[in-house]
């Protein structure tokens, strides 16, 4: 069976669409190119402002928290609106730089695209939304606004982990001791 495009006209096989219980038929009516180039036109649009930036993000905490039920340290005890307020703080301390120092580089709200499609890719001065402490789970205490290539650093250090490197280069450093 075939079915038409109502966007680009084309006849293309059944398959060539998705699936929508609420039509007749039960597919979309434009096919998933068409739809696709929509999608993404309309995320290009929304994602550049900084509320649907920062709605972009808190998506990204939420579904992390859902696709790891099993593991409480990527729950999230926020909502969107407690998320918003808590970046207003940010930028009343420290602008739109981030707050993992000394420096506070610059950060940007650039959206590129879904990773792999083809022409897009992280920014690495893009905003990421870390926990301080990567051992517990996302909470308004918790929370960080850092860069991307910060955060990529960062990664799942734990303040263990930091105190242990902050002793080994007093060991060797300060106190000029060896191995």
């Amino acid at each position: 069976m075939k079915k038409k495009c109502t966007t680009c006209g084309e006849v293309k096989s059944l398959t060539n669409f998705y699936k929508k219980s609420d039509t007749k038929d039960k597919l979309r009516a434009e096919c998933i190119t068409c739809w696709a180039k929509a999608t993404k036109k309309n995320n290009t649009k929304r994602f550049q402002t900084e509320i649907g930036f920062l709605k972009m993000r808190y998506s990204g905490i939420e579904d992390r928290g859902r696709t790891n039920p099993t593991v409480g340290k990527y729950q999230c005890y926020f909502t969107f609106k407690e998320f918003c307020e808590a970046f207003r703080k940010h930028k009343e301390k420290y602008g739109m730089k981030s707050a993992w120092g000394p420096n506070h580089l610059p950060m940007t709200m650039i959206y590129l695209g879904r990773n792999g499609n083809k022409g897009y890719g992280k920014r690495v001065s893009n905003l990421s939304c870390d926990r301080l402490d990567s051992a517990k789970p996302y909470t308004i205490q918790n929370l960080i606004f850092i860069r991307s290539d910060e955060n990529d650093r960062k990664k799942n250090t734990s303040y263990e982990d930091c105190f242990a490197q902050i002793k080994l280069h007093e060991e060797r450093f300060i106190n000029m001791g060896s191995i």
